[in-house]
């Protein structure tokens, strides 16, 4: 028998309003409750015809650093915290209205998604939804990312090892057997962070408008830039976040032991693809 989860949606509507990490665009998210086997679902509220876009559609060939998903002219870019946050709570329907093109970065981690959808609540509902489970091993590689996903009954652990060369605070291994709990104590307030040399580099090209000391951790060696850690793997631990976040493309939860080195968007959406392609069903 095919392994499910239960359905679980809000109890009422999410809002939260924020500046984009990369546009600096201020725009606001509403995430509403919606009935079982609706998915998860993003409108571009502020569009004409108010066009709809499924997490499964990926823009393979979006801007780096980020997560993109597209339908036609309708794309909406940076949805990997917020996605986060609901794998991570286990939200497996909703409707997210969004009315510009980049879902707020709030404080670059998936914390304040967490505390809007756990205000608004959460309701389980009556049905299931199918688990993408690992039968057997497989893997990905691209560059220096390595990626593998084996069988694990228990549900979904998650082995990742980073290591940016000269930079010891972005250097460590973090595993977790994920589950709600530990996923909000553990994961959800890491922030995403760049090396002091790409972070200049990035807003010499334009991007990362909308970051600052507070919301992006800026690494120097062992040390970020005027901020505090909240925890002193931080960097390793947001990794994780955004993995789970990039998996979530695939709208239903993955079992399995996946093991990762120095994975990014691009290597993270490409193991999802390929647990889609083998496992999906």
């Amino acid at each position: 028998m095919a392994a499910t989860v239960p359905a679980k949606t809000l109890k009422q509507t999410a809002i939260l309003t924020g500046a984009g990490l990369h546009s600096g665009l201020t725009t606001t998210v509403r995430i509403h409750p919606a009935a079982a086997g609706s998915g998860l679902v993003f409108t571009r509220v502020d569009l004409p015809g108010k066009p709809r876009v499924t997490v499964q559609q990926i823009d393979h060939n979006a801007a780096p650093f980020r997560t993109v998903i597209k339908h036609g002219a309708a794309e909406i870019h940076t949805i990997e915290h917020l996605l986060s946050a609901l794998a991570g709570l286990g939200i497996t329907d909703c409707a997210i209205d969004i009315d510009g093109i980049e879902v707020p970065g709030m404080d670059g981690s998936s914390r304040d998604f967490v505390t809007g959808i756990q205000t608004a609540g959460i309701e389980t509902l009556s049905s299931t939804v199918p688990v993408i489970a690992v039968s057997r091993p497989v893997s990905v590689e691209e560059g220096l990312s390595k990626m593998s996903a084996q069988p694990y009954a228990a549900g979904l652990k998650i082995d990742y090892t980073l290591h940016y060369a000269g930079n010891t605070l972005a250097q460590g291994t973090y595993s977790i057997d994920v589950t709600e709990p530990r996923y909000i104590q553990e994961i959800a307030s890491a922030r995403t962070f760049a090396m002091k040399k790409d972070a200049e580099q990035m807003r010499a090209a334009g991007l990362g408008k909308g970051a600052n000391f507070q919301n992006t951790l800026i690494i120097d060696g062992d040390k970020a830039l005027e901020t505090d850690l909240r925890f002193s793997d931080e960097p390793v631990r947001h990794k994780i976040l955004d993995l789970l976040g990039d998996l979530y493309i695939l709208g239903c939860p993955v079992q399995g032991h996946i093991t990762a080195h120095c994975s990014g968007h691009r290597t993270n959406r490409s193991l999802a693809m390929l647990l889609k392609k083998e496992f999906g069903g």
